[in-house]
């Protein structure tokens, strides 16, 4: 029998089981976003912030030592922009699926 499927929900708390790359969001104050990408190491917290459903569900989160994998996640030249606000990460529910499990289970 296999293990029931679960579903991120926000203000949860998972942790990548491997590497995996996430989609990252620059947030400005200004009404633009610039994306990137990065990689969250095995082990790594995170806290769930929202999960759309639409043609691909999307899970967006922010990793729960945002302070510390700030300069690795966000390159200066976005860091140093004067409206630069903060950054967000985001991967299809499928991935997050296969990358993440939550915390306690």
């Amino acid at each position: 029998m296999s293990e029931p499927e679960l579903s991120p929900r926000p203000d949860q708390i998972w942790e990548a089981i491997d590497g995996c790359d996430a989609q990252i969001q620059y947030l400005f104050t200004a009404p633009i976003t610039f994306s990137g990408s990065g990689q969250l190491a095995t082990g790594e917290r995170i806290r769930v912030v929202t999960v759309s459903i639409g043609t691909t569900a999307i899970v967006s989160f922010l990793p729960l030592r945002y302070d510390e994998l700030h300069d690795r996640l966000v390159p200066a030249d976005i860091r140093n922009t004067p409206r630069y606000k903060k950054y967000v990460l985001s991967v299809s529910a499928t991935c997050f699926q296969e990358h993440f499990r939550p915390v306690g289970q």
